[in-house]
């Protein structure tokens, strides 16, 4: 990792009082993310936290959807149950969402309610669709630290099936929302849940 990797690693470390269990370095190519893990031993929490460790270093370029809780900056959150050992593949999904609003053009951002449909997301899974939140963990909202005088916030990155990210695209995120209560969406990932729709 970079210096300036590692600055915002020890700002991350601060945040959730332990040290990374896991590193994935930084995208050798454009944006460099990278991710790291903060096992639920470590930090005393329920559940394993991912975090990309990078995206917040280039701000990202708002447009007409900005909504008030959107920021420039942020980094992307998973929760795993303690005790997962397959974190490659949720890791490099979060580098590449990290990476996501930079390669794009014109450049965009990614945001509270926003998806990006990708098919097959995990091997024998129906999720599809990347789903962008704020945290439901009250720990994670709100600023986490500040880059240049910016606010870093977490996305929470969570999973729909194509049925669910049919419905969201025809009724809006909060009726998503909705649904995540009437079903008791867990904070962590579930690879194999069935679709609430």
């Amino acid at each position: 990792m970079t210096p300036i990797h590692l600055k915002i690693l020890g700002k991350l470390t601060r945040h959730f009082g332990a040290t990374p269990s896991l590193l994935w370095d930084p995208n050798e190519k454009g944006p460099q993310v990278g991710c790291a893990y903060f096992s639920a031993e470590k930090t005393g929490r329920p559940w394993g936290t991912l975090v990309t460790v990078g995206m917040s270093l280039e701000p990202m370029v708002l447009d007409d959807r900005v909504e008030d809780t959107d920021t420039k900056r942020a980094e992307i959150i998973a929760y795993v149950e303690e005790g997962e050992e397959e974190l490659d593949d949720l890791a490099n999904w979060m580098r590449w969402a990290g990476s996501f609003p930079f390669l794009q053009e014109p450049p965009t951002f990614l945001g509270w309610g926003h998806t990006i449909r990708m098919g097959e997301v995990f091997t024998d899974s129906e999720l599809t669709t990347l789903l962008t939140l704020t945290s439901i963990v009250i720990a994670d909202q709100g600023t986490i630290f500040q880059v240049n005088e910016d606010d870093v916030v977490f996305l929470w990155l969570t999973f729909l099936t194509d049925a669910e990210y049919k419905f969201k695209k025809e009724r809006g995120v909060n009726e998503i929302l909705d649904l995540f209560g009437e079903h008791k969406h867990p904070v962590t990932l579930n690879r194999a849940r069935k679709s609430y729709v």
